[in-house]
């Protein structure tokens, strides 16, 4: 089973492992570049790091400019639900190739497990690994960077999101048997998904905190908290405690403004939180997928 699985999949296996390299490549390089340089210069306004001024640094810089890395990360989940999770039972029951391993003596059960071990696991700690080292890039960058703007592209949340990708694609393929159509639905349901849980869930894993100030100019950056996490607008009230429905205009002042956020303390609890939901739709999305393989598919 092992090499037979080996045979079938190790096209995207190796497209899989190349752009992880790729990746986590580029991310340690300017990683190192950042590291070189921040100990002997003074990081430009507005950033959080500096790079060292030859070619190296050059090149580092660009990649900087380009966002590789990141946008990558943000990507590479849903490109490995749809390429491998989604064609590996949908290319299978296709071409009736299935039949041939049940037929051998091998179970349902086992064939199913063989393939996702084999496959999911290497993925997903290659997932691992370049969330991780992003982790490291953003280490190097100091304590100015705020990590709620880049909260999907660090592990654990990116290997989290590898598995629930490719287990969706596993389902997809399972239920509707054919490869194209189960790539499309992985990609929708899990777009669908992953903004779902950033947009209603996240910013209430815990109760945000209220910042109420005077000096209005502190609103949604005030000093002392620059690694907040601030949720909404700010509400802007008169010094009856009457809310200025549209903002502060025609000619009346607030006296003051409440806002609330999450601390940048709570952003590792966050993560694991946000992993932890999504490694328990994967597994149950996974559950599903067997159940189809094992009882449903003639």
């Amino acid at each position: 089973m092992t090499w037979v699985t080996w045979r079938q999949h190790r096209l995207e296996g190796l497209w899989a492992l190349l752009l992880a390299t790729l990746l986590g490549g580029l991310t340690a390089y300017v990683a190192y570049q950042i590291s070189l340089a921040s100990a002997s210069c003074a990081a430009p306004r507005g950033q959080a790091y500096c790079l060292p001024g030859d070619a190296w640094g050059q090149i580092a810089q660009g990649l900087l400019q380009f966002n590789l890395s990141q946008y990558g990360l943000v990507v590479l989940p849903a490109l490995a639900g749809a390429f491998i999770g989604a064609p590996l039972v949908a290319r299978e029951i296709e071409n009736g190739t299935q039949h041939l391993a049940w037929t051998q003596g091998v179970t349902r059960l086992r064939w199913l497990l063989a393939e996702l071990f084999l496959v999911i696991v290497p993925v997903v700690v290659a997932a691992a690994v370049v969330g991780y080292l992003e982790v490291i890039f953003l280490n190097v960058q100091g304590s100015a960077v705020n990590r709620w703007d880049v909260f999907d592209q660090q592990t654990p949340v990116v290997p989290a999101a590898t598995l629930l990708a490719l287990a969706l694609g596993v389902a997809f393929g399972a239920l509707i048997g054919r490869s194209v159509p189960a790539m499309a639905a992985t990609l929708v349901t899990f777009v669908v998904l992953r903004v779902g849980i950033a947009e209603l869930a996240r910013a209430n894993y815990v109760a945000p905190l209220r910042f109420k100030t005077t000096e209005l100019s502190q609103v949604g950056s005030p000093r002392g908290n620059p690694t907040a996490w601030w949720l909404g607008n700010p509400d802007f009230y008169d010094s009856a405690g009457h809310l200025f429905r549209n903002g502060p205009g025609g000619g009346a002042q607030p006296s003051y403004a409440i806002q609330y956020f999450q601390p940048g303390a709570r952003f590792w609890a966050f993560q694991t939180i946000e992993s932890a939901i999504l490694a328990g739709l994967a597994l149950l999305v996974l559950g599903f997928a067997v159940y189809w393989v094992t009882k449903r598919v003639t």
